[in-house]
């Protein structure tokens, strides 16, 4: 079903910046499929589900494509990431902060994924759209005790699953605030908390809150507050 938006808008960038579809940077493809969502959202266009989460999945594995733990092919994505999928029928550009990841320099992964081809990338993200729909229907909620998770999808999805974000945001900026400038891998020393305080420093670089600085690959990131 190539009419499907979500596939235009990921063809159509690729087209304009003219990227070679059998070499495709997983990273540089979610800033410009956001990019697109947020140039959609000026002209008051309402957003399918699809549309929404396809840039939630993008937005994810360029984050684990940062950690050096990006899977591209059968990676499985529990249920707990797509808790709130039929909220995003009746997508509201004023319940939804759409944000368009910064590029930061990024160490290689560990296993070359961060670039596919187009059809393999597609290919992915109808996968993971099936299995949200497949998954939905049989979901069930319960409370269960937070436990430390071993791999950065499932912290991830806990993150998520809790809507927490924006609290784990606040206490990164009141942080700032005091210190001005962290090193994020002292700051941040388990693994569960980098990745837990590595998307909300994203979207505040997003925001022009924070600059990021890397100055070699696997040197420590600097999170350092804009005044």
């Amino acid at each position: 079903m190539e009419f499907e938006l979500w596939i235009r808008m990921i063809k159509e960038s690729i087209e304009k910046k003219n990227i070679d579809p059998w070499n495709i940077n997983i990273a540089e493809i979610a800033d410009l499929y956001m990019g697109k969502i947020k140039e959609l959202k000026r002209f008051d266009i309402r957003l399918s589900a699809d549309v929404i989460l396809v840039g939630g999945i993008l937005l994810r594995m360029k984050s684990e494509v940062l950690y050096g733990e990006c899977e591209i092919a059968n990676e499985e994505y529990g249920d707990e990431f797509y808790e709130d999928y039929d909220d995003y029928y009746n997508y509201d550009e004023d319940n939804e902060d759409v944000k368009i990841t910064p590029p930061v320099r990024r160490p290689p992964a560990k296993v070359n994924k961060e670039k596919i081809t187009l059809d393999d990338l597609i290919k992915t993200l109808k996968d993971e759209l099936e299995k949200v729909k497949k998954k939905k229907i049989k979901k069930s909620k319960s409370n269960k005790k937070s436990v430390i998770l071993e791999d950065v999808q499932d912290i991830v999805e806990e993150l998520i699953e809790e809507d927490d974000i924006s609290d784990i945001i606040e206490k990164l900026l009141d942080d700032l605030r005091r210190e001005k400038i962290m090193v994020f891998q002292k700051k941040f020393s388990s693994k569960e908390d980098k990745v837990k305080y590595f998307l909300p420093s994203l979207y505040l670089a997003n925001d022009g809150k924070v600059e990021l600085i890397q100055e070699e690959l696997f040197e420590d990131l600097i999170v350092k507050l804009k005044e």
